[in-house]
């Protein structure tokens, strides 16, 4: 049986693969038009981003049933870090010092809250 942790980091990548789904539905610059946005609701990719947040949901709900919300939801802030880290190697988004350093206070907080236990 998964832990309530490792259900909360599988809920947290299926969502970060969701939104890199949707970014590659969205090319940058794109300007959204009531009839592009209906469109884009039967791209092949914007459909799987849609079904991966659905899994993430459910491992999510699984994750709720088994630990403590406190506990689990900073888990989710790592996407912060995958999404930083993602961005740059897949679409070329620059990696700046502010950013870098937005991530790092993340994580530090998310570690004080697991180390307050």
């Amino acid at each position: 049986m998964m832990s309530d942790v490792a259900l909360a980091l599988i809920s947290a990548l299926l969502g970060l693969a969701g939104q890199l789904a949707w970014r590659y539905a969205v090319p940058r610059g794109t300007q959204l038009s009531l009839d592009s946005l209906l469109k884009l609701l039967s791209d092949k990719l914007v459909l799987l981003g849609f079904s991966l947040y659905a899994l993430s949901t459910l491992a999510w709900l699984a994750a709720l049933g088994r630990g403590e919300l406190s506990k689990l939801y900073p888990l989710i802030s790592i996407n912060y870090a995958l999404a930083l880290v993602a961005g740059r190697l897949l679409f070329g988004e620059p990696l700046t010092p502010a950013k870098i350093l937005g991530v790092a206070l993340i994580t530090a907080g998310v570690a004080l809250i697991a180390a307050s236990r």
